[in-house]
């Protein structure tokens, strides 16, 4: 049992207010922790991209992780530090090529004390293992304006309670894509084994984040948004809703059975 929430705007709005409202009237759904993604349709300029980065607190720990995107062809052009509870929730903003956006993505998170938690050039994720009020008084998010936003209240039900294991997901493999989800996958071990077949690298054991590798796969592939929800109704088992941003589209998905709740409002 868990909370989801969207929102888009018909241009820009003050996403960061609405979403939080939105999360707060969910948060009976689960405590264990709390996430969203905001979008904003106009990007960044030419090849900058926004990197959230989670690390230690620990001494030298910056210059590690500018080491590795150098390493890796990335410029940084502005970095804003956050520390809490002896844990940073960086966010970095570089220039570099989109092709290698991955690579910086692998050299920061093969540092001994950072993980990478979301990489896009209109995306920024930010989760916890926490309440949506102890999530907005952290990072303030009712000042966050865009075009666009997802988010996510979590009762878990399998895999571990943690930041990483928070929503939204994402993949590198394309970027500026999240998702949170309500439910299970019945079918996961089998869906994740021919995915991995095909290359993809799951980060946690979270159904959750299947289901986003699988719509990338499809994304990737050449369908469109649509086509790709409409075949993971087909292929996904399980009772489940999900909700899955890219950088200019929503999507809404219930199981074939509608066996979790969705409300869907359409206004001015």
């Amino acid at each position: 049992m868990c909370g989801i929430a969207g929102v888009m705007f018909n241009g820009t709005g003050e996403v960061g207010v609405l979403l939080t409202s939105m999360l707060r009237g969910l948060q009976h759904r689960g405590l264990d922790s709390a996430g969203v993604a905001f979008f904003n349709t106009e990007g960044r300029g030419e090849d900058e991209y926004v990197i959230r980065v989670f690390t230690k607190d620990v001494v030298g720990v910056i210059s590690k992780v500018s080491t590795a995107i150098a390493e890796a062809g990335g410029d940084i052009r502005n970095i804003s530090i956050k520390t809490m509870n002896g844990y940073g929730f960086d966010r970095y903003i570089i220039k570099a090529k989109e092709a290698d956006v991955r690579r910086i993505v692998d050299k920061i998170n093969g540092t001994e004390y950072s993980k990478v938690l979301s990489a896009g050039r209109r995306m920024d994720i930010i989760k916890d293992a926490t309440t949506v009020d102890e999530l907005d008084s952290n990072f303030e998010l009712g000042k966050f304006s865009g075009s666009h936003a997802i988010g996510h209240v979590r009762f878990s039900t399998e895999s571990n309670v943690d930041l990483l294991h928070a929503h939204p997901f994402q993949s590198f493999d394309h970027l500026d894509v999240a998702l949170v989800h309500n439910g299970q996958i019945t079918n996961y071990w089998k869906s994740r084994e021919k995915l991995e077949r095909r290359g993809f690298k799951c980060q946690t054991g979270n159904d959750s984040e299947l289901i986003v590798h699988y719509i990338i796969e499809r994304l990737n592939g050449g369908d469109r948004l649509s086509d790709a929800l409409e075949a993971s109704v087909a292929d996904l088992d399980g009772p489940f809703s999900y909700i899955v941003s890219t950088g200019t589209e929503i999507g809404m998905v219930r199981d074939k059975l509608g066996l979790r709740p969705m409300v869907i409002l359409e206004g001015g």
